[in-house]
């Protein structure tokens, strides 16, 4: 049976809290040189538009010279009531007039550097001034829509004072076992503080001379967040695991390493010793050939202020990142494994499984009462929970028992026919599967006719395509081949054939030579792409046909050393001049029996992957048994974005829609600019043709061109009963009404226009806002369970806090993963855990992984898993609806027929996440295990003030 509760690792005040500070501000008088320093150059037309301060680079600085600071101001202003900097103790006024100097001289552009010393005249450094004041740490008022809306300095003033509240407090002890944790310095805008242990955890591999020991530290990190609609702020905690670089440093690109530091001596003249860790940037310089110390782009700010000079050298550290692992010359120093990093894979596994964390969060309670509380758990919605949790299933399932040990004579005989008899079912069962995958695709299709192209490297992934195709689609044994590489499979209700070459496209971009971003980078990526257009152009003259789809084999972005040379994204945009939706796979792996497999499933998965790119849907069959219209149409707004980085010259900013109806074969979609609904492949197609240069680029801009496209969709169903899908943290820094800060019930606004009443832009629309834990904004969990039977537990979930009647916010869980059937909920990291009678076969992830009765559960080469907890808004429903029905309709959405794992996020969703993939590199998303490793705070910081509705 589920559990009925599951328990956040969130916070929630109980007392109130005021704490003295020093705090200091800019001078007033500073506004004027200083912006026109930071202006230079600049046309008149831009220096007229407002502007803050550009902190950024200072507070990074702070945060590795004087990581003691609770550098608070993410753009400072020139308002002298409102503090750039808290500390528990003033740091010494010299010290910083010599960051601010180092400063100002990174602010311009190089070219105008030379006003520098006349800034620095015109200033008076002396009107800095450290103030005390009591600083109430709960501050907060109530938005329109009785959301709490705590003081802007608080996301990371709070999170700091509580953090170190934890590092003072008795260290966290389990099975006999000390693990203390340390504070770190973080980047206030990435909106969190941060501890990690240290010393640091070892695990050894290898043995005699081959052995080695890799470092791992727990991280925990505090963050300030809000519910919408719920007055009371919470403190969400995050547990994690940081793994540490070991020997040569090898970064992919332009990317940088965080390098975690703490000295027994100043690291700057007449600054106070750091208690804290500090970080530092170290990154890979084109220009030395070599690793170099940066913030903000350059080490110069390090050097002006002598910081470098007590820093390890950046070439050594990079040569042995975990040389200063144990301390070095008064200077401790640790260097963050990342998954891009390329070389030897780490053994350490990230994350950490529920009980550990649990343990960990109730020893943060610990430390944090009285004035805080662990949040109510959650309760299930309904008593019995299972009607609202899976939807009607289409393609079926078969369970064949596993084989049985000890099993003799008629008991024997008995399991084996069974076994027989569900094979026998589930080879029928799977024949009707794939006459069902079929017919929904040949309704995807035009004519329910499909010619796919297939780009292949060797002919054993070519044959493993066909026979996965016809395992897919019930097309085994009606294989025509009509030349040498062309076959064709023909039913009485579809089509299909299959133009197969051996095409050189895979190599890396630049041919080998140097490609670096901006004009170079560009170059090659027109060039393979018009390479790529031109090969297609060629097959679809010799063939006489031309493709919908590519599945294109080639080796995975681990085998391009350089980002830059990457040719996916190339390929995929030369396959998209041709009209043709593309799906990649990778080389088949070495000829083991246990992989083979495998290789056949990363065939159907690549097929099925394809198919969905054509239109084909699985909308799943709601069990929802009152309340959802039975023409519904879903409507999902997404903003499709690009940064300027490593391989993008052009941010990039495209509104889509896309559009599901109850009674319609195909998925709709329609973009910025477009004057009518297309099928989901169009769109795709239309995304990797877009000019990233005529995008809008001022947030004004994008603010206005986003709300002028959702209000022009909505229209066209005010009259159909529509539910229309946002994610937030996608979409609310351009439409403020998703935002905490604004958000109203029964209430939509567009632009900065104030909201109004949701009804008079259609009677029957209904408005849901979804949010994930990215940026911490949803919180861990666990199933609460006494004797060492915490673990997991799926369903849809509300909070007792909120009343029947106020019932507008409800979070959804899946079940466990297919893929990690080796792993038990008690698995461990930092600490040695036990168990041993009945609880130590209880806790099993998957029972059959392990029949163990006593042993030690530290396993640190296990990479954790944990299900996410998803975030549901009712922001705007109709009179009468009943809010459960809706997110239960919701949370059916992330079970989709055709996927083997429950999806992340409402199918709907899900599919305009990857539609991206034809606008930004796939490379550029972030990788999984990055959550566990260092989360790159720069990153987090974009777009995090409207993020956060402050």
């Amino acid at each position: 049976m589920a559990n009925k509760a599951i328990q956040q690792a969130a916070f929630v005040p109980v007392q109130a809290l005021r704490l003295p500070l020093h705090t200091l501000s800019f001078p007033a008088a500073w506004r004027a040189p200083i912006d026109a320093l930071y202006t230079a150059g600049w046309s008149e037309q831009a220096q007229r538009k407002e502007r803050q301060v550009p902190i950024g680079r200072l507070n990074a600085l702070l945060a590795t010279a004087a990581p003691d600071i609770i550098s608070v101001a993410r753009g400072a202003t020139f308002d002298e009531a409102e503090p750039w900097l808290y500390a528990h103790t003033p740091f010494p006024l010299p010290v910083l007039r010599a960051f601010i100097a180092a400063w100002l001289h990174d602010l311009p552009k190089a070219e105008h550097r030379g006003l520098v010393p006349a800034t620095l005249h015109s200033l008076n450094l002396e009107l800095l001034r450290w103030k005390h004041r009591e600083v109430d740490l709960l501050e907060q008022t109530l938005t329109d829509g009785g959301t709490a809306l705590p003081s802007p300095h608080l996301y990371a003033l709070l999170p700091d004072v509580l953090a170190a509240r934890i590092a003072a407090h008795t260290p966290y002890t389990h099975g006999g076992e000390t693990v203390r944790f340390h504070q770190v310095a973080t980047n206030p805008a990435a909106g969190y503080a941060e501890l990690m242990s240290w010393p640091p955890s070892e695990h050894k591999t290898g043995r005699g001379g081959a052995s080695q020991t890799w470092y791992y530290s727990g991280t925990i990190k505090i963050a300030l967040r809000t519910v919408a609609f719920d007055p009371i702020p919470r403190i969400h905690v995050y547990t994690g695991i940081r793994r540490w670089a070991a020997g040569q440093l090898n970064t992919k690109g332009t990317n940088a390493a965080s390098v975690y530091l703490r000295s027994t001596s100043p690291l700057v003249r007449d600054a106070p010793t750091p208690a804290r860790f500090a970080v530092a940037k170290l990154q890979w310089s084109a220009r030395t050939r070599d690793f170099v110390w940066r913030h903000g782009g350059s080490e110069e700010m390090l050097t002006r202020v002598a910081a470098i000079s007590h820093l390890p050298d950046a070439e050594q550290i990079a040569k042995k990142a975990d040389a200063w692992v144990h301390g070095r010359d008064g200077l401790t120093a640790a260097v963050t494994h990342h998954t891009t990093m390329r070389g030897k894979n780490h053994p350490v596994g990230g994350g950490i499984m529920p009980a550990e964390r649990s343990r960990l969060t109730n020893w943060v309670a610990a430390a944090l009462a009285p004035h805080f509380e662990l949040a109510k758990p959650l309760r299930l919605v309904t008593p019995d929970g299972l009607r609202f949790n899976i939807p009607a299933p289409v393609l079926k399932t078969v369970s064949v028992p596993k084989d049985k040990r000890n099993l003799t004579g008629t008991e024997l005989e008995a399991h084996q026919q069974r076994q027989r008899d569900a094979e026998q079912a589930k080879t029928e069962v799977q024949h009707r599967n794939a006459i069902e995958r079929r017919s929904r695709l040949a309704a995807a299709v035009p004519e329910a006719d499909l010619c796919v192209f297939l780009l292949y490297q060797d002919t054993d992934m070519r044959e493993r395509l066909l026979v996965g195709v016809e395992n897919l689609l019930g097309l085994t044994g009606q294989r025509h081949q009509t030349s040498d590489e062309s076959w064709r499979w023909r039913t009485d209700d579809f089509t299909l054939r299959i133009h197969a070459r051996q095409v050189p496209i895979g190599g890396e971009l630049g041919d080998g030579g140097k490609v670096r971003k901006g004009t170079t980078h560009d170059q090659a990526v027109a060039q393979r792409r018009q390479q790529v257009k031109a090969a297609l152009d060629t097959m679809v003259a010799s063939i006489g046909e031309t493709a919908r789809l590519a599945i294109i084999e080639l080796e995975g972005k681990d085998r391009f050393k350089v980002r830059t040379t990457d040719p996916k994204f190339a390929i995929r945009l030369g396959c998209a001049d041709a009209g043709i939706v593309s799906q990649f796979i990778e080389p088949a792996d070495a000829p083991k029996k246990e992989e083979e497999g495998n290789n056949h499933h990363r065939a159907e998965a690549a097929w099925e992957d394809g198919f969905r790119q054509l239109g084909m849907r699985f909308l799943p069959i709601h069990t929802v048994p009152e309340g959802i219209p039975d023409n519904l149409t879903q409507l999902a707004f997404w903003v499709v974005k690009r940064r300027d980085d490593d391989t993008n010259r052009f941010s990039l900013f495209a509104p889509i829609a896309l559009l599901v109806r109850p009674h319609q074969n195909q998925i709709l979609a329609k973009a910025l600019g477009m004057t009518r609904w297309v099928s989901y492949p169009e769109l795709l197609l239309h995304l990797a043709g877009i000019d990233a240069s005529g995008t809008p680029r001022t947030e004004a801009e994008q603010q206005a061109e986003l709300a002028g496209f959702i209000r022009s969709t909505i229209r066209q169903f005010g009259g159909d009963p529509t539910l229309v899908l946002t994610l937030g943290t996608n979409i609310r820094y351009r439409w403020p009404t998703m935002q905490n800060a604004h958000i109203a019930h029964g209430k939509i606004g567009f632009g900065d226009a104030p909201p109004q009443r949701a009804s008079i832009y259609g009677r029957k629309l209904r408005f849901a806002r979804v949010c994930t834990s990215d940026r911490l904004e949803t919180a861990q969990w666990w199933a609460p369970g006494g004797d060492d039977k915490i673990g997991f537990s799926k369903g849809l979930w509300k909070s007792d806090a909120q009343t029947p009647s106020k019932q507008t916010v409800f979070y959804s869980t899946v079940g466990k993963s297919g893929k990690h059937t080796k792993l038990t909920v008690n698995d461990a990291k930092l600490t040695s855990h036990y168990l041993t009678g009945a609880n130590a076969s209880t806790d099993v992830v998957d029972e059959a992984a392990s029949s163990a009765k006593s042993r030690d559960y530290r396993q640190p080469e296990k990479a954790a898993w944990n299900p996410e907890l998803l975030e549901f808004v009712m922001v705007s429903l109709q009179n009468g609806d009943d809010p459960t029905t809706w997110a239960s309709y919701i949370h059916q959405q992330r079970l989709s027929d055709d996927y083997d794992e429950p999806l992340r996020l409402p199918l709907i969703l899900h599919l305009a996440a990857l539609a991206t993939r034809y606008a930004i590199p796939a490379e550029d998303e972030r990788p999984e295990e990055a959550e566990d490793d260092d989360i790159d705070q720069e990153l987090i910081a974009e777009q995090l003030t409207f993020d956060l509705g402050i």
